[in-house]
């Protein structure tokens, strides 16, 4: 899946890549979360590539709101790509501080305030949500749910033979209702 998008000109930039993890949105679940070293980030002339396992993001300045350093928690540090159609696209390294500024002088607009990773994928969540992405977790939990209904039908009987049956129909229903409730609460 490569997303591209034209750049016109820019500084002579000279090819960089480094290797990393990578948090991008993905259609099939959302997001998708790929661990060291499954990602790459490469600057070049022509712009800068994320690519996470098969998942490819081209980006040129005009294409970012801004880039910034973020972390997750004292050991998840990267940078945080915004793009201007409201995703956020996190790449997880140590080396932000060598990123950033060779971002800044491709000609990127580069913020120097850290975000939190989680809030900011978040609120992209919330501002460009894919089309039918709710729907489609929706009906991934629904998948889930009838999922562990056959694991309790099967194997109520070897893990759990002495607790009664309607207990674990309360608690199957209960996360049906709960789930129906979020999925409205979206909408």
């Amino acid at each position: 899946m490569e997303q591209s998008m034209t750049w016109q000109g820019g500084p002579d930039v000279p090819s960089t890549t480094w290797r990393g993890g990578a948090n991008v949105p993905s259609m099939a679940f959302g997001r998708l979360n790929a661990t060291w070293p499954f990602a790459s980030l490469r600057l070049s002339h022509s712009g800068i590539v994320l690519t996470a396992v098969r998942h490819r993001f081209h980006l040129t300045p005009a294409d970012m709101v801004a880039a910034f350093p973020c972390s997750a928690s004292l050991l998840s540090k990267g940078i945080g790509l915004e793009t201007r159609d409201g995703r956020v696209l996190v790449f997880w390294t140590s080396e932000a501080s060598a990123i950033l500024p060779a971002l800044q002088a491709a000609g990127f607009p580069v913020s120097p305030a850290p975000r939190n990773a989680f809030r900011e994928i978040r609120a992209a969540r919330w501002r460009a949500a894919p089309t039918g992405s709710a729907r489609g977790q929706f009906a991934l939990r629904w998948v889930l749910l009838l999922a562990g209904l056959l694991c309790v039908v099967l194997l109520k009987p070897i893990l759990l033979p002495d607790y009664p049956w309607t207990m674990l129909m309360i608690a199957l229903l209960a996360f049906a209702v709960l789930n129906g409730l979020l999925y409205l609460r979206r909408k």
